[in-house]
């Protein structure tokens, strides 16, 4: 008999943008639109928070019997950086009557990068949808951490959506009060020595020559003296503001976009200042920085995730072995984390196993179809199984 195995399964949804201009002063889009666009990390509610899952399909004759996943955590506040720049802004608008309702700065610096209270149900409904989509898998398996295992990296926001997913995983089937809660064990390491999910901050030459590399320097310098200038001239223009919008300011009126949407479902605010096209380029503003820091733009980033794929290796080989009883690896961390893994994953070619983006099967470049052989996919990681990661992130 054949059996099946899942790697990884990887929960970050982007959309693309929506609109509904007007020949208003500002520009009108609804929740809908902005919430089903490609421009902010924000699932739509009909799939965020839907139990209408239909389980996953397997070849026949084969059996899914090792499953592992990494999420990234719910929804969460906006970062000290985007709140201290909220504040310029909300000098800046202060005498621009259209903004008199909303230009104050409702984020205050002891949430940043804490979940919203939508970020706190996303990864329940995560957990309830994994149940339902690996509903064989599941099915009379109880927690044990032997069994089960959680990891997450040492965040608070990544840490409660651990447990947020666990509850909706073991949704009343643990001992504790009337709700039958589950208590789990979920482990994570210091940022600085965790090379399994925050792989870029606990490498020291990520540290020193990818966060600030000339090329990304060189990218971030030209669009800012293009694009982002001549958005901060025109609303400079449009809303009398003086002095002038610096445009380093710009992208932050997109983040304010985002995070009034998320915690305040409003579109009437920050959002409505800009216009359609201006929200892709400020969206493309920040693919640079993804690009150029977590994902192709730089060669490191192809080798990063090697500690990543160790660990899954290492452990699908103890199960199947018999040294482990481990069956599910279940990892929260970010969406950076996510970057550097599909990067180290992808960079190679052939990769033979079977992957799932947002739960869908996608062909892995260079993989003849999507079911591929397990000592094939060790062959293709090479080196990147048992790196030397302190060699590697050593930086003279």
């Amino acid at each position: 008999m054949f059996l099946y195995r899942i790697l990884y399964s990887i929960f970050i949804i982007n959309l693309f943008v929506s609109y509904n201009p007007t020949l208003c002063e500002t520009y009108k889009y609804t929740r809908e639109y902005l919430l089903n666009s490609k421009l902010f990390n924000l699932e739509p509610p009909q799939t965020a928070f839907s139990l209408d899952i239909q389980p996953i399909s397997y070849p026949d004759k084969c059996e899914l019997i090792h499953l592992h996943s990494v999420s990234r955590h719910g929804s969460r506040y906006p970062t000290p950086e985007d709140i201290i720049a909220f504040d310029e802004l909300e000098k800046i608008f202060a005498n621009v009557s259209f903004a008199k309702e909303w230009y104050k700065n409702p984020f205050p610096m002891r949430k940043s990068q804490q979940l919203v209270k939508r970020g706190e149900i996303e990864p329940y409904f995560d957990g309830l949808q994994s149940r339902k989509r690996y509903a064989k898998f599941w099915d009379g398996v109880e927690y044990d951490p032997e069994v089960i295992k959680f990891q997450s990296t040492q965040t608070p926001r990544t840490g409660a959506s651990m447990m947020s997913f666990s509850q909706g995983l073991f949704n009343g089937k643990g001992p504790l009060d009337t709700c039958k809660s589950q208590p789990i064990y979920y482990w994570n390491l210091p940022p600085e020595q965790d090379d399994i999910l925050f792989m870029y901050l606990a490498c020291r030459r990520w540290n020193e020559t990818v966060v600030a590399s000339n090329k990304l320097l060189d990218q971030s310098y030209a669009y800012g003296n293009t694009t982002l200038t001549q958005i901060a001239k025109r609303l400079s223009e449009r809303y009398h503001l003086s002095p002038h919008l610096d445009p380093h300011l710009v992208p932050e009126i997109f983040q304010n976009c985002r995070f009034w949407l998320t915690v305040f479902n409003r579109t009437d605010a920050w959002c409505s200042l800009l216009s359609p096209k201006e929200l892709l380029l400020l969206r493309h503003h920040y693919d640079i920085i993804f690009y150029y820091q977590y994902s192709y733009g730089h060669p490191l980033n192809a080798r990063l995730g090697c500690r990543y794929f160790t660990q899954l290796v290492n452990g699908v080989e103890d199960y199947l072995n018999g040294n482990s009883s481990m069956i599910a690896d279940l990892k929260n961390a970010h969406s950076f984390t996510l970057y550097i893994i599909l990067t180290t994953l992808c960079s190679d070619g052939r990769v033979l196993i079977r992957a799932l983006f947002n739960f869908k099967p996608f062909l892995i470049p260079g993989c003849e179809n999507e079911y591929c052989e397990w000592n094939k996919f060790k062959e293709t990681l090479g080196d990147k199984i048992g790196c030397d990661f302190e060699k590697m992130c050593a930086y003279p």
